[in-house]
């Protein structure tokens, strides 16, 4: 989720799934002719985890982003278990030695220099997974957008009061003097965005198209579909 601090996140998760099996049944009944901000309700006063909320209601009959997601129950042969100790096996060295340090310390993401890539700008295929998540988001956007004038300013207010905060909506130059924005909806480091432009009375194009997890989204090389 590069635009979406990872702490925040963990934090909400819990709470999150719990959401998520409350509201799949409702999830798979919602209808595109109608959008509720992510809050509905008493909204959490936090943009981001209403976002991950809204997420979860619009993806729920998607196929899992990643392979870490699944319902897949381990059987008594997959568990893995931990080789007990042979007592026979006596330590070596003298009591007090001081333990091997590892030479270099973990790399983390944070710590982790960015790697030089040619074409990190270029966009990049999408998964099945990934294509079904963003037709769910370009079709509640396309909604939200619904009535909204043809102007920057509106389409931003009503994309926030449609549960996406600022933090992931990039400002396009105009196309033809209609309001175009990107969605970076790079969740857990997948490849997913959309490229909206809204018409005003004319309607709303939202397109999907993938962009690596590190790609400045505004810089992303996009093709319009067609």
């Amino acid at each position: 989720m590069p635009r979406i601090a990872h702490a925040v996140a963990t934090l909400a998760l819990g709470a999150l799934t719990l959401t998520a099996c409350s509201s799949t049944p409702q999830a798979a009944a919602m209808k595109t002719d109608r959008v509720a901000p992510a809050s509905e309700g008493e909204g959490s006063g936090e943009p981001v985890v209403d976002f991950m909320r809204l997420s979860l209601r619009l993806t729920a009959d998607c196929p899992p982003l990643d392979d870490s997601k699944t319902d897949k129950v381990l059987g008594p042969g997959e568990i893995p278990t931990v080789p007990e100790e042979d007592p026979s096996i006596k330590p070596t060295g003298d009591p007090g030695d001081r333990l091997p340090v590892p030479a270099d310390p973990p790399v983390t993401e944070d710590s982790a220099p960015p790697v030089p890539d040619g074409n990190l700008l270029e966009p990049v295929p999408l998964t099945k997974p990934e294509i079904c998540y963003a037709d769910k988001f370009a079709a509640h956007v396309t909604t939200a957008l619904k009535g909204t004038g043809e102007d920057a300013a509106e389409v931003r207010t009503a994309l926030n009061r449609a549960g996406y905060p600022d933090e992931l909506i990039v400002n396009m130059k105009s196309e033809g003097g209609s309001p175009r924005v990107r969605l970076d909806l790079r969740e857990w480091d997948t490849h997913v965005a959309l490229q909206v432009v809204h018409h005003g009375t004319e309607g709303t194009v939202a397109e999907k198209f993938g962009a690596q997890p590190t790609a400045p989204l505004a810089g992303v090389r996009y093709v319009p579909e067609g």
